[in-house]
């Protein structure tokens, strides 16, 4: 997030984590099921917005944790990473961590994660398809994006190659995949 947007969103969540989980969980599941059921997580999986970790949450309810190496989870907030910190080492048995960092400037190299999730965070950004090539940068597999149905940006990436995966009550699901 540049300096537009990001300020602003990163000063909401800081001051706003605490209560994130009661507040978003269920939406959040909602997103979760349509998109894990569609395109699995396997390998090194990147959760790029990752809040307090409630991905993983989700995965070691499924038993998908099983089926990965890892999980790295990316926020903005320190204040939300310092609770997905606290889920992931209750649940990931070592094999999960968190980096604080940016989705338009990822701190990763090249092809680096087998899946890439990144919920409901494109809607955050000052620059939508630069984050989204980010998140392309480091991927070697698919790449899975929620945003809300009301904006316009889903059209941008749908015309340029990104495929719907499913449609939540707020959320549209899109997935770009180099296999396919």
């Amino acid at each position: 997030m540049g300096m537009g947007k990001g300020r602003v969103i990163r000063e909401r969540y800081e001051a706003t984590y605490t209560g994130y989980d009661e507040l978003y969980r269920m939406e959040q599941y909602e997103k979760y099921l349509e998109a894990l059921g569609r395109v699995e997580p396997r390998g090194l999986v990147l959760d790029a917005g990752c809040g307090t970790g409630l991905l993983v949450e989700y995965m070691a309810m499924n038993r998908m944790l099983d089926r990965v190496s890892g999980v790295v989870c990316l926020d903005y907030s320190w204040g939300m990473l310092s609770v997905a910190k606290w889920r992931l080492g209750r649940l990931c048995g070592g094999r999960c961590g968190v980096v604080l960092g940016n989705v338009e400037r990822l701190p990763f190299g090249d092809r680096v994660f087998d899946v890439v999730y990144s919920f409901t965070v494109l809607d955050l950004v000052d620059d939508v398809i630069g984050a989204f090539r980010e998140l392309v940068r480091v991927s070697r597999g698919p790449v899975v994006v929620s945003m809300l149905k009301r904006l316009p940006y889903k059209d941008l990436l749908l015309a340029s190659g990104v495929r719907l995966l499913g449609v939540t009550s707020k959320d549209v699901i899109l997935v770009w995949d180099p296999g396919n």
